[in-house]
């Protein structure tokens, strides 16, 4: 009997350089999207309809699906396997759990943020009336999830993994959480890609992954525009409320470890097996296309932290 471990191995898959590659495109892709649509004008719901057409789809998902029209036998790799039921009821529950421990981690990243001196710039939209909640569930919330774990669990996962499963899961759960260039955003998008990486593993099917992609963006919109209307003024920080927020991240944090644990463990047992560490050095064309893809996107968050500096001194001089 063939070791499942060694046939996870050895099936065929991207290569790391064009792993690489596809996350350099879309980090040059997204400065060559907001510079363009900066010219447009624009509200915000509809900036984020044209920024599917010049964004998700010809820098994230058409790359991948030529590259997967050139390259036959890829699905395996990609786990472009059947969604069971079950994967889908598992996704779902954890994007929401998620929500709940991404708002908690989001609101101690943030005020860690604002004591170096640092201010939240930018955000999402908020859909003004239930109209324009529907086209922001299919622009901001399903477009991206699809695109996004197309590339990142799907592409740039399957290509690390021959160096090992949690290793590749991490990788490109960094590399996803970098790409979004937002400063105050990192955690939340690290701990979305760990998840997803999980899950897509845990039943073997991409679609696993859009799902919990797909549901956690939908939630984040729904709760956006329920609240909407109810002020956003932020209570005071104190020990107390620091205490209550960190205990929030760490009970969802557990119950979403938890879930994932239940499901890689029936993962192992039905001989899908996590790949264990394999270390193997890149090539010179590796290093080169990966390096220049982390200096992109460093760049891209070092201009957000810049600009976020200059928001706050032009906030305290007119003050």
């Amino acid at each position: 009997m063939q070791d499942p471990i060694y046939s996870r191995i050895n099936i065929p898959r991207p290569t790391l350089t064009a792993a690489s590659g596809f996350v350099l495109l879309a980090a040059l892709g997204l400065w060559v999207s907001e510079l363009a649509l900066s010219f447009l004008p624009l509200g915000a719901q509809a900036i984020a309809a044209v920024e599917c057409a010049l964004y998700y789809l010809p820098f994230i998902a058409l790359p991948v699906a030529l590259y997967m029209r050139r390259h036959r036998g890829l699905a395996g790799a990609m786990r472009l396997n059947p969604l069971p039921a079950s994967g889908a009821l598992t996704a779902a529950l954890l994007a929401l759990v998620t929500v709940f421990c991404c708002s908690a981690l989001a609101t101690l990243w943030g005020w860690a943020l604002d004591a170096l001196g640092l201010r939240a710039i930018g955000g999402a939209p908020t859909p003004a009336n239930r109209a324009e909640l529907m086209l922001s569930i299919v622009t901001m919330a399903a477009v991206p999830a699809v695109c996004e774990e197309l590339l990142f669990r799907g592409f740039v996962l399957s290509a690390w993994e021959g160096r090992g499963t949690v290793y590749a899961i991490c990788v490109s759960a960094a590399l996803f959480s970098l790409m979004h260039g937002n400063l105050y955003g990192l955690p939340v998008y690290l701990l979305v890609g760990v998840v997803s990486g999980f899950a897509c593993h845990a039943f073997d099917s991409l679609y696993v992954g859009i799902v919990y992609h797909t549901v956690y963006n939908a939630a984040c919109l729904v709760l956006s525009f329920l609240v909407s209307g109810q002020g956003d003024a932020a209570p005071e920080m104190s020990a107390s409320l620091v205490f209550s927020v960190a205990l929030d991240a760490v009970m969802s944090l557990s119950v979403i470890a938890m879930l994932l644990s239940v499901a890689v463990l029936r993962a192992h047992r039905g001989e899908r097996p996590l790949i264990p560490r394999v270390r193997r050095p890149l090539s010179r064309r590796e290093r080169l296309t990966l390096w220049a893809a982390l200096l992109v996107m460093l760049a891209t968050l070092v201009i957000v932290a810049a600009i976020a500096l200059k928001a706050v001194s032009t906030a305290g001089g007119g003050a």
